[in-house]
């Protein structure tokens, strides 16, 4: 009955996504990612071998080139160079004092570089005969030179070695100064110098010449234009003269304008009439809208108020009488009378007092109204005489503005012309705002080529392209080399590294990887024999041995690899020589180094190799098993090894796949299971033949052998695809053969690191389970 793999329990390490009720499914792809800096500096220790070589080679082609170069030398003035204070023609736009355009000093730098400051420098030392091209002309600019000297004009070749002599000129300001510094290269110190000078000496001439020349332009047209001011300047003034005498325009000068006067009095005093007539007119409503008597008592002055008084006390007195005398008594009647008397006195008088008032308010409204409307009829008049006066002022003005202006510039051209004069004579007694500070010597030192200069550059250089090929290298390496990359790369678990023994051995091959030590011996066939020879050994024979400590960490990381231990493994590769057998036997040595019994089965039934190892007869196996029904007491043997057990791969048989994915294998893994505590089963590499996806459906998973740095990710990563899809769980990756090295690089890392000393228990020792 095989095994499913569903039904044992999950790794540690959670199944790859894309596994669903069970079934294992490969990890989804992901990108290679960058390298840390870290990983950086690991490629370039380890690679500094690499970085020497390359510093070595650059440093030897510097010392050779600067031997073979020819020497040159550079001869450098350094210039003065002040801006002139204005232009000639710069009027009333002269730049404030101290300030200088920013792009001045680059100017004259150009211009002491131009064709023109070149061509005065050969004629001036008569170089047209002998080259003074600058000493950097390679050998193609010389052919073109010599060439253009054969075939052109004496006046063509100056210009041709002019622009020879330009290309060498250097010229850079000095930051912060009014300083340029002026150099020229050339194979001799005192040539050098000599152009150097000449070419300083050359520009000076050069910047007088032109001045002078600008200056004598400037005067010329100054002149022109002091002259054409005049006349306009006496036209616009007899243009203003007429017009202020046609339009009787004295003085646009609010203080003298009497138009402007009057207007202004006007509307003073149209404002004043009009805040009176409102005034007055407010009154009048107030008049209308109060009662008589108010009126009167107002403009009565008090009289009306009196008679009312008088009145009433009339009206008291005979209020008292009435108590004591009739009415119809004479005296009270003759009171009475004149009671009623006193009291038609008082509203005539109030009538007539409240007319008056409201006659008088309204007389003082009529008048302040004719006033304002009086004032109004003048203002009008006297604004729009104001406006015509305007409109003949805006041209008046226009006259004057223009007289002026021209009267302004007029002053600034003499003025120009005055300090143009002054210029063109100090230019005529050779004062230049240009100045030498310091001439050209001949060098000592020759410039070019520089040892220091040289040796620093190929020395960067070396060390750039070492680690740059470093680089490359590191990227075209598709090989796995570290748990990190496997867990990068594969998404699987790492279960060790075991490193490679090539300070001793010859490395992986087919039969394993062999001893190459003094105690080892050749067999007939060419393989070292003896029991120090074979390394699959090298855990039973040297138990604290780098190699044998870092079986004990597999062993661990396997046992660990998922819950409940693992039972039953199945050891695979992608490739033959990575070492899967010498895994399965060194696992099963480290495995019965715990005292437990391990099972180690060769399932490789094409090129069985275990019989040779341990020097067992190969006559009897699993296929004498499988296909003969033969008793595995018979054929399970005992080895050296203290607790391992080995079932050779038998006979060989036409069919070694049908065998294996018999029911036979099936019951024998059963039976086994019940007798050994382990069962190791080596298979044949996963790539050509697939023995080993129809054992890993019956174990509990599978180890996969890869060789470091050199088997290819990507096929390990098909490999591990195709186990995924035949529903076979991986219990991790195995690193086999990791190159060490002095760097502290991948090996010296994870064998000081990664692994750590274990003490092993005695072995246990015993007969084989199924021997009786």
């Amino acid at each position: 009955m095989a095994l499913d793999p569903r039904q044992t329990p999950f790794m540690s390490v959670p199944p790859p996504r894309g596994a669903d009720n069970g079934d294992f499914a490969p990890p989804d792809p992901i990108g290679e990612p960058e390298l840390n800096l870290a990983e950086y500096w690991s490629l370039v220790v380890r690679g500094r071998r690499v970085i020497a070589a390359c510093v070595a080679i650059a440093l030897v082609a510097s010392i050779v080139i600067s031997v073979l170069s020819k020497p040159v030398y550079r001869a450098r003035v350094i210039l003065k160079v002040e801006p002139e204070k204005s232009a000639p023609l710069n009027v009333g736009t002269a730049a404030p004092a101290g300030t200088v355009a920013p792009e001045f000093l680059a100017t004259q730098t150009r211009l002491l570089k131009s064709r023109e400051i070149a061509s005065r420098v050969v004629q001036k030392l008569n170089l047209t005969d002998d080259s003074a091209t600058p000493a950097k002309r390679g050998i193609f600019s010389t052919l073109a030179f010599w060439r253009t000297a054969q075939e052109a004009s004496p006046h063509a070749d100056v210009d041709a070695q002019a622009e020879q002599l330009a290309g060498g000129v250097e010229a850079s300001p000095v930051r912060g100064t009014y300083l340029i510094e002026l150099s020229y290269t050339a194979q001799s110190a005192r040539r050098a110098a000599d152009i150097a000078n000449a070419v300083a000496s050359a520009y000076i001439e050069w910047n007088m010449e032109s001045k002078f020349e600008v200056l004598g332009q400037a005067g010329k047209f100054l002149g022109a234009q002091i002259e054409q001011l005049k006349a306009d300047i006496e036209r616009k003034s007899q243009q203003l003269s007429a017009y202020g005498d046609q339009k009787d325009i004295i003085s646009l000068d609010a203080g003298a304008n009497v138009t402007m006067q009057k207007l202004e009095s006007l509307n003073k005093d149209y404002a004043e009439a009009v805040a009176d007539r409102v005034a007055k007119e407010a009154h009048y409503q107030e008049t209308l809208n109060s009662s008589a008597d108010v009126l009167a008592d107002e403009a009565s002055g008090g009289f009306i108020s009196q008679l009312r008084a008088d009145n009433s006390k009339l009206e008291r007195e005979y209020a008292e009488k009435l108590n004591l005398f009739k009415p119809d008594w004479p005296a009270m009647r003759q009171l009475k009378s004149q009671i009623d008397k006193g009291k038609q006195n008082i509203r005539e008088e109030t009538s007539r007092q409240s007319s008056k008032a409201r006659e008088v308010a309204r007389t003082d409204y009529q008048t302040a109204l004719r006033r304002e409307e009086s004032l109004k009829t003048v203002l009008g008049g006297q604004k729009s005489e104001a406006r015509t006066l305007n409109r003949d002022a805006v041209e008046y003005t226009n006259l004057q503005v223009e007289v002026q202006t021209k009267r302004e510039l007029l002053d600034s051209l003499l003025k120009r012309q005055a300090e143009t004069q002054v210029e063109s004579r100090l230019s005529s007694d050779q004062v230049s705002s240009v100045r030498i500070v310091d001439r050209a010597l001949p060098p000592r030192v020759r410039f070019k080529p520089s040892y220091r200069k040289n040796l620093m550059t190929g020395a960067l250089l070396g060390v750039f392209a070492g680690i740059l090929l470093i680089v490359v290298r590191e990227y075209l390496d598709r090989s796995l080399r570290s748990p990190e990359q496997i867990d990068r790369y594969l998404r699987l678990p790492a279960l060790g590294v075991i490193p490679s023994a090539s300070n001793s051995t010859k490395g992986y091959g087919y039969y394993g990887y062999f001893a190459k030590g003094k105690g080892a011996r050749k067999s007939k066939g060419g393989k070292p024999e003896g029991p120090d020879a074979q390394i699959e050994l090298l855990p039973h024979h040297s138990r604290r041995s780098t190699i044998a400590e870092a079986y004990r960490a597999f062993r661990t990381a396997l046992l660990l690899s998922q819950a409940g231990g693992v039972h039953t493994v199945v050891m695979t590769s992608s490739l033959p020589s990575e070492g899967k057998t010498s895994t399965s036997m060194n696992l099963a040595t480290v495995l019965g180094q715990l005292g437990r019994r391990v099972l180690l089965i060769d399932a490789d039934l094409h090129k069985p190799r275990l019989h040779e190892i341990f020097r067992v007869s190969n006559r009897r196996g699993l296929v004498s098993i499988l296909a003969e029904n033969d008793d595995p007491t018979k054929a399970i043997v005992p080895t050296q090894v203290s607790g391992v057990y080995l079932l050779p791969a038998g006979p060989t048989t036409p069919n070694p796949s049908g065998l294996l994915a018999s029911k036979a294998m099936s019951a024998l893994l059963r039976i086994a299971r019940d007798k050994f505590d382990h069962i190791i089963i080596d298979t044949p590499p996963v790539s050509p033949i697939s023995d080993a996806l129809i054992l890993g459906s019956l174990a509990d998973g599978v180890v996969l052998c890869v060789k470091a740095g050199k088997t290819p990710r990507d096929l390990v990563a098909r490999v591990r695809d195709d186990i995924y899809r035949a529903n076979v769980r991986i219990l991790g990756v195995l690193l086999n053969n990791l190159e060490q090295d002095g760097s502290g690089g991948y090996g010296r890392y994870y064998y000081q690191h990664y692994y750590g000393e274990q003490h092993e228990p005695a072995a246990e020792t015993g007969s084989t389970p199924f021997m009786k």
